[in-house]
């Protein structure tokens, strides 16, 4: 088999799971995805091993794309916490506009993906950039990015879990919630009003980005092919 076959069976395999994925539910097996294409199922555990590494690199996919495009409106050099809080609004958005989507990201919580997806991807530079921020409390910068991400991932995970129980909060408490979470985790006291403040700036920001690229509020535009 050459490389070129080789590159275009993984990028099938991954194009494939991923539709199925957000399609079918996270719960599909590699035998669903080997039918799906009509290959082995042994094919698809050579290029990547488990299924809980493709659904690592649709994370990190999608917020390599949703990041490039935020980085047209908040530069996260100058204003990191803003950059974050703006991710936070624009999947939130997202979210409602793709129950699918919401879906996989419920689906995949239990297994700690979307941290992962951050460890191994270039946006961990990111967070480690919002913990020049933190107060000093005589830990590493990558302990305080564990513990950082840990919190605030499972309080998200938690609340997207009982919000899928019927549990009354909607998008708006939770980001708030997650706001005041994050400002708490890096060493700041509750402050309603400097939460409301970046909350309504962040806001402000995705509403123009997406004026100019609407598309991104459809996964099958941006995401799925």
């Amino acid at each position: 088999m050459t490389e070129h076959k080789e590159k275009t069976n993984k990028q099938l395999i991954y194009d494939t799971a991923k539709n199925l994925f957000f399609t079918e539910g996270y719960q599909v097996g590699f035998r669903r995805i080997a039918q799906k294409i009509g290959i082995s199922q042994g094919l698809i555990t050579y290029h990547f091993k488990t299924k809980r590494n493709i659904a690592i690199e649709i994370y990190k996919e999608d917020y390599q794309i949703l990041s490039t495009y935020l980085k047209y409106f908040i530069n996260p050099d100058e204003d990191t916490f803003l950059y974050v809080v703006g991710l936070y609004n624009l999947t939130s958005r997202i979210y409602e506009a793709n129950p699918e989507k919401l879906n996989f990201v419920r689906e995949t919580q239990i297994e700690n993906i979307g941290c992962e997806a951050i460890y191994s991807s270039s946006f961990k530079q990111i967070y480690f950039k919002l913990m020049e921020d933190m107060r000093p409390n005589g830990y590493s910068k990558e302990k305080n990015l564990t513990l950082f991400l840990a919190t605030t991932y499972s309080a998200f995970g938690a609340i997207l879990q009982k919000q899928s129980e019927g549990f009354d909060f909607s998008d708006d408490e939770s980001l708030t919630h997650s706001v005041d979470l994050m400002y708490y985790c890096l060493g700041y006291d509750r402050d309603p009003k400097r939460t409301a403040d970046i909350i309504q700036k962040a806001k402000e920001q995705i509403d123009s980005l997406l004026e100019k690229y609407p598309h991104l509020l459809d996964i099958h535009q941006y995401l799925i092919k």
